[in-house]
């Protein structure tokens, strides 16, 4: 998959989108989350980053998308969900206003630009996708942070941020 997913995920990081949503339903909340962050911290802030639900983006957050806008959908593999998510991703599409809408699909509905497919994963249950997801996430972070010249390493140079957590104690757990 990552080596299918490279040209996608480099022309993306090439196209140096300001601001990059990441929808996700049930557990992919977390994971957008999580993508949101890692491309925050490997961009040094350069790019805004928003996540939510693709129920939830409807209500207000969906003015954060301008034409300068990445949205990626991790579309679940459950057939109740994927419906939802499909319906964000169509709606996104004919809105018109984002740079690009990109669906992460193990279920893909087409092989057209817009979709990075997961082979081998029809079947499996969402918890499985996350790996495959979370890499592909990952992966298009670092390669933004190098288009932006920004050493994913290092990427705060000043220190604000660091890549192994630094100042936090660790308490003991009392029973």
């Amino acid at each position: 998959m990552i080596q299918d997913a490279l040209p996608l995920l480099q022309a993306l990081a090439n196209a140096r989108h300001d601001r990059v949503v990441y929808l996700g339903s049930g557990l992919f909340q977390g994971l957008a989350r999580e993508a949101t962050l890692k491309l925050g911290e490997l961009t040094n802030g350069a790019v805004a980053t928003c996540y939510d639900s693709p129920l939830g983006f409807r209500h207000g957050p969906k003015t954060f998308v301008t034409a300068k806008t990445l949205v990626v959908v991790f579309v679940s593999n459950d057939p109740y969900t994927r419906r939802y998510d499909h319906d964000l991703i169509d709606e996104l599409r004919r809105d018109g206003v984002a740079a690009r809408v990109i669906e992460i699909s193990a279920r893909p509905r087409s092989d057209d630009a817009d979709t990075l497919a997961v082979p081998g994963l029809a079947q499996a249950a969402d918890v499985d996708l996350l790996w495959p997801y979370v890499a592909a996430a990952q992966i298009y972070a670092f390669l933004h942070a190098r288009v932006r010249g920004v050493t994913p390493d290092n990427p705060n140079p000043a220190g604000i941020v660091n890549r192994v957590v630094q100042g936090v104690r660790l308490y003991a757990l009392e029973s």
